[in-house]
């Protein structure tokens, strides 16, 4: 019994991410793009404050419309980068390994990326889009490569 607890805790990042996915997404357009626009100048704050970047002389509100989308693209990516680890995770205390472990995960987070799209499509300003299911799915690659790289990167450093 003791370990049944534990595997069904292993899904509970898995769920608290795609809550937290479900949540962004089912923001209005106009709610969702003034998050987008505070990370936006955030990140350009960040830049200015490590001297990456002289913000002296911008107009802020300018590169924010700039780096608007590459911001939710990359939103997207990481998102579902998370969910696949989070899957990996959960996948493993019930048993799979190997590449029947990434490919699960991959697929199980590629379906939730387009009912995530398909959810879109009864919000308020918002689109499914196959775009961004690409992007997701980018996301979902960097973690499944990452994933399967990590124990020979591991091994080999020993």
């Amino acid at each position: 019994m003791r370990n049944l607890w534990g595997k069904l805790l292993a899904w509970l990042p898995a769920i608290l991410v795609a809550a937290a996915i479900f949540m962004f997404s089912h923001q209005p357009a106009d709610k969702s793009t003034m998050a987008s626009n505070g990370m936006s100048q955030m990140i350009l704050n960040l830049a200015g404050k490590l001297k990456i970047i002289d913000l002296t002389n911008a107009d802020i509100m300018e590169i924010c419309s700039a780096i608007a989308t590459p911001v939710r693209k990359c939103a997207h990516m990481t998102e579902f980068a998370v969910l696949d680890v989070s899957l990996i995770f959960a996948l493993w205390f019930w048993g799979k390994r190997g590449r029947e472990l990434l490919e699960a995960a991959f697929v199980m987070a590629f379906v939730y990326a387009c009912s995530d799209e398909f959810h879109q499509l009864f919000i308020p300003g918002r689109a499914g889009l196959a775009v961004d299911v690409l992007v997701d799915s980018i996301g979902l690659a960097a973690a499944t490569l990452g994933a399967y790289f990590w124990p020979l990167i591991f091994l080999a450093s020993k």
